[in-house]
């Protein structure tokens, strides 16, 4: 996201609600800089991964591999603890 650009974290929030639209709330969240995979079996984790990187590419989106993490059970979102079971 270029500094500077007024308006930056709305404009790229909505980018990125329109980008994943087909998946919003079925299995992908997204909070600016925060993508969320949810699914319910390293399996379904995987295809949806497969879903969603090639979109993310094909839109000229990039993530960090650095700041990634996959196939996890528990992840802080938005200052709540999420574990799989709920």
């Amino acid at each position: 996201m270029p500094f500077g650009l007024a308006n930056a974290p709305a404009t790229f929030q909505a980018l990125m609600n329109q980008v994943i639209r087909p998946y919003l709330r079925k299995f992908m969240l997204v909070f600016l800089y925060d993508i969320l995979v949810c699914s319910a079996t390293k399996e379904d984790h995987l295809l949806h991964l497969e879903k969603v990187l090639p979109l993310m590419r094909q839109n000229e989106l990039y993530a960090k591999l650095s700041k990634c993490s996959f196939g996890i059970t528990k992840v802080e979102y938005l200052g709540y603890l999420i574990f799989g079971q709920g």
